[in-house]
């Protein structure tokens, strides 16, 4: 339940410290980075909602099409009724939003938008589209707090020392890149889970032995479980009746009220 913070750490660490993690340098340290014990917060975890349908945030990440700008393009679910935030994605990663009449939604099909950018708009490093809305969903919540163990082994005691400080620098200015790399999303059928890290601090560092350095990170974790719905499930009540009275199509509601004298 990781995610990718296992990976994303040790790519933090060799591509910032490249002197110190060069495999192909005999004198270079090394690197292991292992997982220890998984506490799932029970408290915050129960959900007695977990099954039932309600609204939810939802982000999709599509593809621009540089040849044809404008679209269509389609969300992967039906919106929520409510506001929908939509970005271009840079190359870099950049977000830039677009101003409502930019994104011209369909007015049959809900799920369905196209932009009618500003001319002055320069689209030549957008590679995606990023849309934040509401939708329907069955979902619940597991908060829980992972150990994280980085070892670091080198018989060069001054380079040892290094590279325990230089890892620990590395880290404490690089905890927003972490929690962005190592989130996971997985899917499988009609299940899925998406694995983001809120919160990494190193909470220890111990020495094993003379060649050896060991820190222990606390990670916050969370994952949100999801439930595609059923064909039954969401559907909005159209109708409230009583029963044996015939059906008026002019009221949505009709409910009869017996009052006993």
């Amino acid at each position: 339940m990781t995610g990718g913070l296992p990976d994303a750490l040790e790519t933090l660490l060799t591509t910032s410290l490249p002197g110190l993690f060069d495999e192909e340098n005999d004198e270079a340290v090394s690197l292991t980075v292992g997982g220890g014990l998984l506490e799932i917060d029970q408290e915050q975890s129960a959900d007695a909602t977990a099954s039932e349908p309600r609204p939810d945030d939802r982000v999709d990440d599509l593809e621009f099409d540089p040849v044809d700008p404008a679209g269509p393009y389609t969300l992967t679910q039906p919106p929520y009724p409510g506001p929908r935030r939509v970005w271009l994605i840079t190359e870099s990663d950049d977000r830039l939003p677009l101003k409502p009449e930019e994104v011209v939604w369909d007015r049959t099909d809900t799920r369905s938008f196209s932009l009618a950018l500003r001319p002055q708009r320069d689209v030549s490093a957008v590679t995606g589209i990023r849309v934040l809305y509401g939708v329907t969903a069955i979902y619940t919540k597991v908060k829980a707090v992972q150990t994280v163990e980085l070892q670091l082994e080198t018989t060069d005691a001054g380079l040892l020392e290094r590279a325990e400080s230089l890892v620990v620098a590395v880290i404490q200015l690089n905890r927003q890149r972490l929690a962005d790399e190592a989130r996971a999303s997985y899917e499988d059928g009609d299940y899925g889970a998406i694995v983001e890290l809120k919160n990494v601090g190193l909470v220890k560092g111990t020495r094993p032995d003379d060649d050896t350095r060991a820190l222990d990170l606390r990670a916050e974790l969370e994952l949100k479980a999801s439930r595609a719905l059923g064909e039954d499930e969401g559907v909005p009540i159209e109708r409230i009746l009583t029963p044996g009275r015939p059906l008026d199509p002019d009221r949505p509601i009709d409910v009869q009220i017996d009052v006993e004298a």
